[in-house]
């Protein structure tokens, strides 16, 4: 679980130098050290995306990979992306509350790395409720494809899941 690597690629890891001045000293990185991931999941604003049928916990599966993300060598939390298909990743996003004026370059970095996979897609679903979700993914250049309707419950709310997407093609073009 800690540092597994998911789908390979040859591509380097993904930097933001290419991102703008400020952010020079963000990165992310395949894989996470056990003491990371305990401390992702121990993060009251990052558990909050758990509902009643899958609490925030760690996931270890082989069809899922860790990214590490680092500002300026520190630790800011991690991106985690489950192969949902030969040609689709779904994406989470996991980064403490500090990382948030970095969370586009770093979520534009995540999506560099997803689209040097051979994938054709990433989707993201959100729940109702976490609208700044949401928005985060449209900022990064995802489109709202569809609304799953009462499709999880959240402290005994049955709540709607937003489904977001982006296709290689979309990349290319941003």
């Amino acid at each position: 679980m800690c540092d597994n690597k998911g789908a390979e690629s040859s591509e380097p890891p993904a930097t933001l130098s290419d991102y703008g001045e400020n952010m020079l000293n963000a990165a992310i990185t395949e894989g996470i050290t056990a003491a990371h991931l305990q401390e992702v999941y121990a993060d009251s604003y990052i558990t909050k995306v758990g509902h009643d049928q899958r609490p925030a916990a760690p996931i270890d599966h082989p069809s899922v990979t860790y990214l590490s993300a680092t500002v300026g060598g520190h630790f800011v939390g991690a991106f985690m992306a489950i192969r949902f298909s030969s040609i689709e990743l779904e994406l989470h996003s996991l980064l403490h509350k500090a990382a948030i004026k970095h969370s586009r370059a770093l979520g534009r970095a995540f999506l560099a790395w997803a689209f040097a996979q051979p994938i054709l897609r990433v989707t993201a679903y959100i729940i109702e409720g976490l609208e700044s979700a949401k928005n985060y993914c449209i900022k990064l250049g995802m489109k709202h494809e569809g609304t799953r309707r009462h499709a999880c419950m959240q402290g005994g709310i049955i709540k709607d899941v937003y489904v977001l997407g982006m296709t290689r093609q979309d990349w290319s073009t941003l």
